[in-house]
């Protein structure tokens, strides 16, 4: 039995339940996410051995789960690091949404804690321990209690313990990087949806190449290959919805694009693209995912593992493009700005002049699945539909 006000709750891998409402999630800016020792931020347990360290000075080079140094937490003493959070954070009590990529160090088995505590060290919200293992990205979902006082400071904590025969001896610890925090509720007022769950009424295009499965839009890159378009068309808006891909998967969302033509020239193309997959080590940083293709990059190390769905936004208003994937801004781009020396692609991208066009994905060749998708158009403007 819980004696305190304390609350457990935790999501790994955080999916919807089939009847919840889409999930919107609001990213809180995280100080020093990466955990370099050049920056501050964070608070680690010295005493326990938590330090600052360099994977890539052992010879590990994975840049979509970490870049530079991470957080060495030792098994074998308990290491733990702290970052303050503001002092008004809640705003509002409720759920809000750790993501961290992680990984083991050594060969015991370690298992890693998140949990938001007050100064006083008591803890508000904890998580049942994670288990690491190769570097992969988790996510949990904390829930502060509206008994908290927001006067108080606040606190994210991880901590680790070892588990089992001889874990925690040795130089065994576990490494974090690229953490984030997200608030977590429904959409506000505005939003509509732009898929009903059942068929692809509202979309036109290559519809044999696209179907339906499960209550999500998915690709049959086996049927046919190609687009498909929103029969509205949208200036300024804001897109939401969560997205699944397999290993090695590579599409696309056209934003303000015409019905035909390559939606990355001759509009916009905002890449959905595996950033783990080998076979992609070698692409320029415009071409991962949630870069505007040609135009600008996004920042890598926020996906979800693959087969595991992904929330995502993105915000088009006037000149400015913003992707948050997860909770966290990975774009965020002046498109006269970042275009003023000419595209990062060394091509002409016309369609960056076009203050509107439709909304769609972009086959190549591989299958993705779409749900939640729901608009909030922000000029409230009504653009004619086109078939």
């Amino acid at each position: 039995m819980i004696q305190s006000p304390i609350v457990i709750l935790a999501v790994l891998l955080a999916c919807n339940a089939p009847d919840s409402p889409p999930v919107a999630l609001v990213p809180v800016p995280v100080e020093n996410p990466e955990f370099e020792s050049t920056l501050g931020g964070w608070r680690f347990a010295e005493d326990a051995g938590a330090r600052h360290w360099s994977p890539s000075e052992h010879g590990v080079d994975r840049s979509e789960w970490f870049e530079g140094e991470v957080a060495f937490l030792p098994l074998a003493t308990g290491g733990s690091v702290a970052l303050d959070l503001p002092k008004d954070f809640p705003a509002v009590a409720g759920m809000h949404r750790i993501g961290f990529s992680v990984a083991r160090w050594g060969p015991d088995r370690g298992l890693v804690s998140v949990s938001i505590e007050d100064d006083a060290g008591g803890v508000l919200a904890t998580s049942p321990p994670v288990e690491a293992g190769l570097w992969r990205r988790r996510f949990v979902d904390l829930e502060v209690p509206a008994s908290s006082k927001v006067e108080e400071g606040r606190r994210l904590v991880f901590r680790v313990t070892g588990d089992g025969p001889g874990s925690g001896s040795g130089t065994s610890a576990i490494l974090l990087d690229k953490v984030s925090i997200a608030e977590v509720g429904t959409d506000e007022s505005g939003f509509k949806s732009i898929f009903n769950g059942r068929d692809l009424e509202g979309w036109v295009g290559n519809t044999e190449g696209y179907g339906v499965e499960d209550g999500a839009i998915r690709t049959y890159p086996e049927r046919s290959g190609g687009d498909l378009r929103t029969v509205d068309q949208y200036d300024d808006f804001i897109l939401r919805f969560a997205f699944k891909i397999p290993p090695g998967a590579n599409n696309g969302i056209a934003i303000r694009a015409p019905l035909t033509g390559d939606a990355a020239y001759a509009g916009m193309e905002v890449q959905v693209l595996d950033n783990a997959a080998p076979g992609y080590a070698g692409l320029k940083p415009w071409q991962f995912h949630g870069s505007i293709y040609g135009i600008a990059p996004g920042l890598r190390g926020y996906q979800a593992p693959t087969g595991s769905w992904n929330h995502e936004e993105i915000r088009v208003e006037g000149r400015r493009v913003r992707v948050s994937l997860n909770g966290v801004v990975i774009t965020d781009v002046d498109l006269d700005e970042a275009v003023a020396g000419g595209t990062l692609s060394g091509a002409e991208h016309p369609g960056l002049a076009r203050r509107s066009g439709h909304l769609g994905f972009c086959g190549h060749g591989a299958v993705v699945h779409y749900k939640d998708l729901r608009v909030k158009r922000i000029s409230g403007a009504e653009r004619p539909g086109q078939r």
